[in-house]
């Protein structure tokens, strides 16, 4: 390809490209599935195969598991606004942690609302810094 001046032309823009946001649109879907079901299991560690560990446990799995949800859900581009997708995804959070009420052992905390809420409002404040940035310029 050197020589014939089309080189970058002939790269592939994965980012925009309609096969990644698919692979990508796919992933978050089975994502958001996966974690409606580890949820709302009475045991989502038996899922796995994994025993339970003696003492305080669980402190940031929330976060993560809503900032990684979140991270997709923006990554895959889908047609929609920002603040409507937010409102889908607090919905959810909410909600999913509400239904844990009618699965025993489950419980409703406070802490896993807390973490739920911060793992999205973190990626969606790290998105709006990114775009505030790469707007100014320095991002290019």
């Amino acid at each position: 390809m050197a020589g014939n001046g089309k080189s970058g032309e002939n790269r592939l823009k994965y980012s925009g490209s309609p096969r990644f946001l698919m692979c990508i649109r796919l992933m978050g879907a089975a994502y958001w599935s996966l974690l409606t079901v580890v949820l709302l299991v009475p045991d989502p560690l038996a899922l796995f195969g994994i025993e339970p560990v003696a003492g305080p446990s669980g402190s940031g799995v929330h976060f993560l598991l809503f900032a990684l949800l979140g991270t997709l859900v923006l990554a895959s581009r889908l047609p929609l606004p920002d603040i409507l997708m937010a409102l889908i995804l607090v919905t959810y959070a909410v909600i999913t942690e509400l239904l844990q009420s009618f699965v025993p052992p489950r419980t409703v905390e406070a802490r896993d609302f807390t973490e739920n809420l911060l793992g999205l409002g973190v990626v969606y404040i790290i998105r709006w810094g990114f775009r505030k940035w790469s707007a100014t310029g320095r991002g290019a």
